[in-house]
């Protein structure tokens, strides 16, 4: 009966902590670029690749009040606001699997490839080394030859 009454927060745990780890800093002494204090990625308009996705669901999950405290806070910026969910690009292929997976191969079949033999034959002869132009010598000469 208690946890009926505890607020639940609509935000993941992760989104927030990601928003406090991923942090600018500048390379070379202070003049160099901009890098991602935590994953070391370059910092671009809402930071890094991992800090954006972080944005990009907290927009979508946080309150008015969770978004007015984070932006007075510094966590976020007026940019990542405007974050909206990733459509597909417009000429790229559909992934051949829905959840991004690769399709495992098939097995090969006599029409579409090479079967493998085994051979029980001892005297069976070795193969020629292809970098070589003489002959190979024959090892079971005098049996059965």
């Amino acid at each position: 009966m208690a946890f009926l009454s505890l607020p639940r927060d609509p935000v993941p745990a992760w989104v927030k902590i990601d928003l406090q780890l991923h942090q600018p800093y500048r390379t070379l002494l202070g003049f160099g670029r901009l890098r991602c204090d935590w994953c070391g990625e370059k910092w671009g308009r809402h930071g890094c690749p991992s800090r954006e996705s972080a944005a990009r669901l907290f927009t979508y999950t946080a309150s008015r009040a969770q978004k007015e405290a984070a932006l007075l806070a510094g966590e976020i910026t007026p940019a990542d606001l405007k974050l909206r969910p990733r459509r597909p690009v417009p000429n790229r292929p559909a992934p051949a699997h829905p959840t991004g997976r690769h399709r495992r191969r098939p097995r090969p079949t006599p029409e579409t490839g090479p079967s493998l033999v085994l051979t029980s034959h001892s005297h069976a002869r070795p193969r020629p080394d292809r970098n070589s132009d003489r002959p190979t010598p024959r090892r079971f000469a005098g049996v059965g030859a």
